[in-house]
């Protein structure tokens, strides 16, 4: 997680485990049932919604942190993962 904000493609991945990326998605997905695209995006969604929860930083600032790289791309992988926005996420959690 220290490095969720980092490009994290398969291939450097693949790269830092010293292997190439066709045998790093094999295994990755035999072991876990998920990409390891798949694995980060999840990661970088749930360090957003933590981070949405217990901080006042602003959307854009956050999906930086996250490595979705603009606002609007976290927008569209919260739409398709949770099924509400970033911005309707945190409001849930305000009083």
């Amino acid at each position: 997680m220290a490095h969720i904000g980092e490009v994290l493609s398969t291939e450097r991945l693949a790269t830092i485990c010293g292997i190439s990326g066709r045998s790093l998605s094999r295994l990755f997905t035999s072991e876990t049932g998920m990409t390891p695209h798949e694995f980060v995006e999840a990661a970088r969604v749930d360090f957003a919604r933590n981070l949405l929860e217990g901080s006042v930083l602003q959307l854009k600032a956050i999906a930086y942190d996250c490595g979705f790289g603009t606002a609007e791309r976290m927008r569209l992988v919260f739409a398709r993962r949770l099924g509400v926005s970033p911005a309707r996420y945190r409001a849930s959690f305000q009083d």
